[in-house]
C-alpha cells in the first residue's frame, strides 16, 4: 500500500484502487459514478462500468449505448465529474474530465472484444431511457453501431483520505500531478 503521509503516495493510492478496478469485480473503482449535466442544467449522475485505465496518462474508458442521455449530453458538453468511494481503502476519489466519444474505427476493434451476453446491453429497442408501458416492453438488439466507447481524460483529482487523521488533496493535469494539501 501507498504512503498516503506524502503526496506522491496518496495519488498512487489512487492509481492503485482504480486500475484495480479493471481486474477484480468487487473492487470500488469497478462501479465509478459518472456525472453530466442534462438539457435543462440539472445534474445527470449514473453507476457505469470501469473498462479502461491509462493510469499514467489518467484516462478511463467506460461503454456505453451510443443512444443513451448520457451520450448526447456528453456530445453537447463534454464535461463530465467521475466520483469512487473505496470503503476499503477509506478513499473517496473525485475527478474532473473531458469526456469524448472514440471514433467509429476505434469502437469497431473493441466491439469484437466485448463477450456476447455482454453485447446486448447496445442497441436496446426502444432505446435507453424511453418510457414503455411495462417492466419487460422492449428487447435487445445488439449492434455495433450503438455501442460507443466514452474516453473521460482526466483533468483533475480530488482525493480524501478518512482516517485517524484526514487528508485531503488536489492534483491538476496542467501542473503535472504534483497536487496540494487541502483543509478536510
Amino acid at each position: 500500500m501507498s504512503d498516503i503521509t506524502t503526496l506522491a503516495g496518496l495519488l498512487g493510492l489512487a492509481r492503485e484502487r482504480i486500475t484495480a478496478g479493471l481486474g477484480d469485480r468487487d473492487a470500488a473503482a469497478r462501479l465509478p459514478v459518472l456525472a453530466t449535466r442534462d438539457a435543462q442544467g440539472w445534474p445527470s449522475a449514473r453507476t457505469m462500468v470501469l473498462r479502461g485505465f491509462d493510469a499514467r496518462d489518467w484516462t478511463l474508458d467506460i461503454h456505453s449505448d451510443a443512444d443513451a442521455a448520457k451520450v448526447l449530453q456528453l456530445t453537447d458538453g463534454p464535461r463530465a465529474a467521475i466520483h469512487v468511494w473505496d470503503a476499503e481503502a477509506s478513499l473517496q476519489i473525485r475527478m474532473r474530465a473531458h469526456v469524448v466519444r472514440l471514433p467509429h474505427d476505434e469502437e469497431k476493434g473493441l466491439w469484437e472484444e466485448v463477450p456476447g451476453p455482454a453485447r446486448a446491453q447496445y442497441g436496446a429497442v426502444p432505446p435507453p431511457g424511453t418510457p414503455i408501458a411495462a417492466a419487460e416492453a422492449w428487447h435487445p438488439n445488439p449492434r455495433p453501431a450503438r455501442f460507443a466507447v466514452l474516453r473521460a481524460r482526466v483533468l483533475r483529482v480530488e482525493l480524501l483520505h478518512v482516517g485517524e487523521i484526514h487528508r485531503r488533496a488536489r492534483y491538476e493535469r496542467e501542473e503535472g500531478w504534483q497536487g496540494s494539501w487541502l483543509v478536510p
